[in-house]
């Protein structure tokens, strides 16, 4: 996979952040030339519409590693729609260094990027669906007690109080239970709980 990234943006400004904080990486402006298979590609939403986003994720699918959407003005809404649309994650475009080079090494490992509220919210709106209890075969009593109520949404600290364990206990049954389900994070989690993932 190439380490290269990829960026497409009208803003010289938001480029040149990009460029300063993303430092450790090989850079390049996207142009017209295609990409090479296993790129990285970071895109400036507002530089494009939503059938732009469409044609990037849809090649993204075929050759792209991951594609990124990147909002000056991020909300909710409109991450939603980048995930619902396939992108790897949504954030916003002037995210500080530390947590750009780490929403670059999350989508590159494969996994999803979403802020807290926006993860919430896909909780909430998969919490609609009825649950699917076999999909938790394998996992002791507590376990279970413990993805059911991150699946909910509730924070280390809700279910530690709610069970009335520490909040190391509950990192300590996430961990056993991402290892049985073969889960790497909580939003697939909340996806195998209610038989999704």
């Amino acid at each position: 996979m190439s380490r290269t990234l990829y960026l497409i943006s009208d803003d010289p400004v938001l480029l040149a952040h990009w460029q300063q904080s993303l430092a450790l990486y090989p850079l390049q402006q996207a142009g017209a030339a295609p990409l090479p298979a296993g790129a990285t590609l970071i895109v400036d939403a507002a530089c494009s519409g939503e059938m732009a986003w469409q044609r990037l994720v849809e090649q993204g699918k075929v050759q792209l590693h991951a594609v990124l959407l990147a909002s000056s003005t991020p909300n909710d809404e409109e991450g939603y729609r980048a995930l619902q649309l396939g992108f790897s994650g949504y954030c916003h475009a002037y995210a500080p260094a530390p947590l750009l080079e780490q929403i670059v090494e999350v989508i590159q490992a494969g996994e999803i990027w979403a802020g807290r509220s926006l993860v919430q919210r896909l909780v909430s709106a998969v919490n609609r669906l009825p649950a699917q209890s076999s999909s938790l075969q394998g996992l002791s009593e507590r376990e279970t007690q413990v993805a059911q109520l991150t699946a909910k949404g509730l924070s280390n600290k809700e279910i530690a109080r709610q069970l009335d364990i520490t909040e190391r206990t509950v990192k300590a049954h996430l961990s056993l239970i991402f290892e049985k389900l073969k889960v790497s994070d909580r939003v697939q989690l909340v996806l195998r709980v209610n038989g999704l993932g």
